[in-house]
């Protein structure tokens, strides 16, 4: 006699379910053992359950291949950063993340003694040019630093690091100050 497997119960109402986990356990009630019903379910899922069982010992791993692929598929769903052209030889095209260009920044205005540079964001004169017109930076200062003084310091630092290190001139630096800390 076939046995639906799919069945939720077997005809003499013991669930296939129940059936399955007994034999996993390797524990049948009385039942199971006796029943005409139950040995027929058995004789056909004795040998899925050992297939089954087999499969789950094997050690699965991945592709080798398999992260180079996903971190691909992901790089072709991110846009790409936005850019900042930076000067350079004549026929030569230089450019820097804007991201990047504002860590450089921030680590000018985080040298300045009494400053920690917090949050720095290069806004773009023209997309098409790629040249910052505006970076604003926001800092904590130590107490007793006077404000105006610090925010000078941070600005001349900014403006020689963007000169020296990456070729920019900026048009406008804004500093703000968001903190004081304990000196």
């Amino acid at each position: 006699m076939a046995v639906n497997l799919a069945a939720s119960r077997l005809p003499c109402g013991y669930a296939v379910d129940q059936l399955w986990d007994d034999l996993a356990g390797g524990a049948l009630d009385g039942h199971a053992r006796q029943c005409e019903h139950c040995q027929d379910a058995l004789a056909q899922i004795g040998p899925l359950r050992t297939a089954v069982s087999e499969l789950a010992a094997q050690p699965l791993l991945p592709p080798v291949e398999l992260s180079g692929r996903v971190m691909a598929m992901i790089g072709m769903r991110l846009p790409p950063a936005p850019r900042i052209l930076l000067p350079g030889p004549a026929g030569i095209r230089l450019a820097i993340s804007e991201r990047a260009a504002a860590i450089v920044l921030r680590a000018a205005g985080d040298a300045v003694e009494g400053v920690r540079a917090r949050s720095c964001r290069l806004t773009p004169a023209d997309r098409d040019m790629g040249a910052p017109a505006a970076l604003r930076l926001t800092i904590s200062i130590r107490y007793g630093l006077p404000a105006l003084g610090a925010a000078r310091a941070v600005r001349a630092a900014i403006r020689d690091a963007a000169r020296a290190q990456l070729g920019l001139a900026l048009n406008r630096i804004d500093i703000e100050v968001v903190d004081v800390y304990p000196g």
